[in-house]
């Protein structure tokens, strides 16, 4: 994935990043509330990948959402 996407790619890896990147932070803490708070989800990477697959649904494309699950779960910034 190292070359540009087209804009559909682009938007589903900066969607399955965010909602990763969200749930890890949340994650870090035991005071939040709402939704993420209650599929708890804490720290079990398994979970959370699982949860972001599922929040993207069939349609994205899995390689695509892979990538932005292991940038996010190495901490690495998005790559667009």
């Amino acid at each position: 994935m190292s070359e540009p996407m087209d804009d559909g790619g682009w938007m589903v890896y900066r969607r399955a990043y965010g909602e990763a990147a969200r749930l890890i932070e949340i994650a870090r803490f035991d005071h939040c509330f709402g939704r993420d708070f209650a599929a708890g989800l804490g720290g079990n990477v398994g979970a959370i990948v699982a949860e972001v697959r599922r929040r993207m649904g069939r349609s994205a494309d899995p390689e695509v959402v892979d990538s932005a699950l292991d940038d996010a779960l190495a901490g690495r910034s998005p790559r667009w």
